[in-house]
């Protein structure tokens, strides 16, 4: 049993998120169509492109439409020499597997790149900082070590490097314990963030007894 890296990312988010996540069928975010907006531009193709990718996995035109509004683009990512996108990862000794979004050269030193929505004010957002962790992790498990990597945020266009260290390493060993035991069948408590609550889309079913939201995923 693996763990996917957008999992640990959910987790972060709210964990009974990442429990219905897990036992529901993908719907589509801003995030997927930024995705593919952000891979057709850094691969020289337009947005009409990006749209009939985002198509083939997705109906709701509005929200690509939305992404495609709000998308920026950095010309300092045209210091990043782009080596591959999308590149399928796996570790059966960290029970661990991702989706890279881009890995990009810089001074002759190969790196993970995700991508995100939004930056704080300062810094980087833990979920991200964790998400570039679990990519240096695969990485190194697949003969390519590294310590670090980008985050580039697609609604503000900004550009961050994340250090990884000892303690980032541990924290994704623990998520990916956490997750797992999602997997099992373990119902988790939920966020306390009011804002997430207000705009999730399992807000109502999240409001009933567990054994009753368990039972729609069966």
């Amino acid at each position: 049993m693996f763990v996917n890296v957008s999992e640990i990312s959910t987790y972060l988010v709210c964990p009974r998120l990442c429990y219905f996540r897990i036992r529901d069928k993908a719907k589509p975010t801003e995030l997927n169509a930024a995705k593919e907006i952000y891979l057709s531009v850094r691969k020289g193709l337009d947005e009409s492109w990006a749209f009939e990718r985002f198509s083939q996995m997705f109906s709701d035109e509005e929200i690509f439409r939305s992404a495609l509004r709000k998308f920026k683009f950095n010309d300092s990512l045209e210091d990043l020499k782009p080596i591959d996108w999308e590149i399928k990862l796996k570790s059966e000794k960290i029970k661990l597997r991702g989706i890279l979004d881009e890995l990009v050269e810089v001074d002759d030193e190969r790196l993970p790149l995700i991508l995100s929505l939004r930056s704080p004010s300062e810094g980087v957002w833990f979920k991200d900082r964790i998400k570039v962790s679990a990519f240096c992790m695969l990485l190194k498990q697949n003969g390519l070590d590294c310590n670090r990597g980008f985050v580039y945020h697609c609604f503000d266009g900004t550009l961050r490097i994340i250090e990884v260290g000892r303690r980032e390493r541990y924290y994704v060993l623990k998520l990916v314990e956490r997750v797992l035991r999602l997997k099992k069948g373990f119902v988790p408590e939920g966020t306390r963030n009011i804002k997430i609550c207000a705009s999730c889309e399992y807000k109502e079913i999240c409001k009933s007894k567990p054994s009753t939201f368990a039972s729609r995923f069966l």
